[in-house]
Parts: structure tokens; C-alpha cells; sequence
């Protein structure tokens, strides 16, 4: 292992279930084992601590912490704290990774600070979609380059898409310039912590690699974000909002980065009635889903992840009357970005379902898509639009 640097894996651990096991196994799995992988026990309750301590005993380069329930962004600071390596890189419990992942990171880091990838985003077992940064692959070292690079981090070209995933993971970083960093970060916020982390490093980093390599495994349950229940969710975001403008204040692009965060807070806005679990009758509708008659059970395909879209996804969701098996859209990668379910339209070959129920308000934009789908192959029959009713 001489003249291999030191890589620390840092892995925080809650409750991580039957999934733990496959992690650590990517984990010790990896082609480049000059490896410092540190366990981060958050107060577990089921029995994953103890699945920590075993694999500690089968593995030497593997150190356990453990710690009272405190959060992920201690969890980190705590495994950060412990760091042995030169690099540090982060992974979720329930994920994997590729054996080719912490190879690849140090061949290519070079001289910057950051190294990002992409990931395999698991929509279900043996189904993924790949999701990379939308910022083209290269090195952003240069004045000019790094500007750019600021300027659409948190959103690209001014679009509800982040320029760089907003993940902690699948990402290389320098551990002594990561552990100033992260002492900066304030262990209450619990939604989005990572951009939190992520972005105050980026503005500390000096060169910085982006490649749309894709070996991460992000495990998503796509019905998550319509099943959380977080009654602090607005006092929540607003922590994360205050702490990057702190971040940003007396910075030399303060007024994009600003600009950048607030168009992120809008595209949250929509998500507090369902994050807050608002009653039924206090979410905010706007359009109604004009499909009634349909038969109970009955499969759809949602296309179109707009307004009416989402409004359309949040009734069906709650009424539980008719199953959604896909929502598709052409710019599914912005509101994938978002953390909605939303797939390519080049998959509706995969699902098997009964009727397409077409989410737009203009009727010319109706035609154009069934015509566009009719060309396909679907029967005609299948295809549903029909004028919202606003409420």
C-alpha cells in the first residue's frame, strides 16, 4: 500500500436495517483498499450497532463509533473528527457502492479538492436511472471557471436544477480542509443538511473535478416524499436558508448565490402542505383531477409534472382510489432534482398500465402530446386528457 493515500470512508449509522449489510460489503469490496472506513453509531435501537461491531472484528480497517441519537450532521462531524486519511468520502447506510468507486475518486481528484460523480438512483430492485451533475465534466480551477461554477451550483441556469448534486455523497473531498469546514455547520439543521456542508466546502475548495461517472447506488423509495410527516418543516428550511446566507454574506458572488438559494426555497414552497401533513380539506388544490369515473384500481400513467401535474399526483396519492405506476415528463431530471418520482418518457414501454392520463391545461399541448404517443404504438383509447377544473 505504499504511496496510496489514505481514504476515509465515513458511514453514519441509524437503524439502517437489513440494508447495512450490503453497504459495508461495498464497502470492504472495494478494488482500492487503502481504506479507513469509520462507522458512525447514531443511538441505533435495531441491532444495527451490533452488525457494526461484528464487521469491525472481521475487518481491521474498520472503526466503530458510537454515540447517543443526535442527528446525521453529527454523526458526520463525529466520523470527520476521526479521520485518519488525506481523503474522506461519505455514504448513507442503505446504499452501495460500485468496487471500481474509491479507485476511481483518487486516480482522478488530482490537485483539486473536490471530486463529484453520479449515482444509480434504485428505483426499485434492478431498475436505476442515472443521475449526474448538470455542470459539463472538466476541472473548474480558473477565475473564470470557478465564477461560472458558482454562479449555477445550487441552481443551473437559473432552473429548479441543481448544478451539482446536492449529496454529500458520491464525492472526494480533502479531509483537513472538510474538517474546518464542517465545524462551521450547525448540527439542528435537519433538512438538507447536506447542501448545507456541501456548499460552504464548495466556496472554501480551490480546483474542483466534476465527472458524470455513475458508481453509487442511491437506494430511493419513490413514495417517501408524499408519506413524510415533519411538522417543523417550514422553521426546518428556514434554518438551512439562514445558515447559507450566513455562509454567503461578504462573498464575492453573494448576489447569485442568493439568488440561487431562494429560487431552491421556492421549489420547496409547493411541498409544505404535504411535508406538514396538512388535512385534506387545507391543502392547496388549485386544479382537480377530472378523471372520476375511472374504475377503482385502475393503473395510470401521470404525464406531466407541472402545476397541474403535481396537484393531480397529490390528489390521486391521497384519495388511494387509482394506482400510479409511473410519473413521467421530458424534463424529468429537474424535478428528479427536486427529489419527486419522476421518470424519462423513453421507460412508458416498461410499465404496464391501463390509461395516460395527460397533465396539461392547454388543449393544443393535449393534441400534440397524444399525437406523439399514438406514434408510439399506444392505442388511442388509453390516452386521457381533459380540461382541469380549478377550484
Amino acid at each position: 500500500m505504499k504511496g496510496k493515500p489514505l481514504v476515509s470512508v465515513i458511514v453514519p449509522v441509524y437503524n439502517a436495517g437489513d440494508y447495512l449489510e450490503e453497504c459495508l460489503d461495498s464497502i470492504a469490496g472495494q478494488s482500492y483498499d487503502n481504506l479507513d472506513i469509520i462507522l458512525v453509531d447514531d443511538g441505533s435501537t435495531d441491532g444495527s450497532a451490533g452488525r457494526c461491531d461484528a464487521f469491525a472484528k472481521r475487518d481491521s480497517r474498520v472503526k466503530v463509533l458510537h454515540q447517543k441519537n443526535m442527528g446525521a450532521v453529527s454523526a458526520r462531524k463525529n466520523g470527520v473528527g476521526s479521520a485518519s486519511g488525506e481523503y474522506l468520502c461519505f455514504m448513507d447506510a442503505d446504499d452501495r457502492a460500485d468496487p471500481g468507486m474509491a479507485a476511481f475518486f483518487v486516480e482522478n481528484i488530482g490537485q483539486c479538492d473536490l471530486l463529484t460523480s453520479g449515482c444509480k438512483c434504485e428505483i426499485c430492485p434492478d431498475d436505476y436511472e442515472i443521475w449526474t451533475d448538470a455542470l459539463r465534466e472538466g476541472i473548474y480551477d480558473t477565475k473564470k471557471e470557478k465564477k461560472y461554477f458558482l454562479e449555477n451550483m445550487i441552481s443551473y441556469e437559473n432552473r429548479f436544477r441543481a448544478g451539482v448534486q446536492p449529496y454529500l455523497w458520491g464525492k472526494l473531498y480533502r479531509t483537513e480542509l472538510l474538517r474546518d469546514v464542517i465545524e462551521e455547520t450547525d448540527p439542528s439543521i435537519v433538512y438538507s443538511e447536506d447542501r448545507d456542508l456541501l456548499f460552504r466546502y464548495i466556496l472554501k475548495a480551490g480546483g474542483i473535478r466534476i465527472t458524470h461517472k455513475s458508481y453509487y447506488f442511491y437506494r430511493y423509495n419513490p413514495d417517501s416524499i408524499m408519506r413524510t410527516v415533519n411538522r417543523n418543516f417550514m422553521s426546518d428550511l428556514n434554518k438551512l436558508y439562514l445558515s447559507l446566507s450566513k455562509a454567503f454574506a461578504g462573498h464575492p458572488q453573494e448576489e447569485s448565490l442568493r439568488h440561487q438559494l431562494e429560487l431552491f426555497l421556492v421549489s420547496r414552497i409547493y411541498l409544505i402542505p404535504s411535508f406538514m401533513g396538512f388535512s385534506a380539506d387545507a391543502q392547496i388544490v388549485g386544479y382537480v383531477f377530472p378523471f372520476s369515473e375511472l374504475e377503482q384500481g385502475s393503473r395510470i400513467v401521470l404525464y406531466g409534472a407541472g402545476t397541474i401535474g403535481m396537484r393531480y399526483y397529490r390528489q390521486i396519492y391521497r384519495q388511494n382510489l387509482l394506482q400510479i405506476v409511473a410519473w413521467v415528463d421530458k424534463n424529468w431530471k429537474r424535478y428528479a432534482d427536486c427529489d419527486l418520482p419522476v421518470s424519462a418518457l423513453e421507460k412508458l414501454a416498461e410499465y404496464n398500465y391501463d390509461y395516460i392520463v395527460i397533465a396539461v391545461k392547454k388543449k393544443e399541448m393535449a393534441e400534440e402530446i397524444k399525437k406523439e404517443l399514438t406514434r408510439q404504438g399506444i392505442a388511442e383509447e388509453c390516452i386521457l386528457w381533459r380540461e382541469p377544473a380549478v377550484v
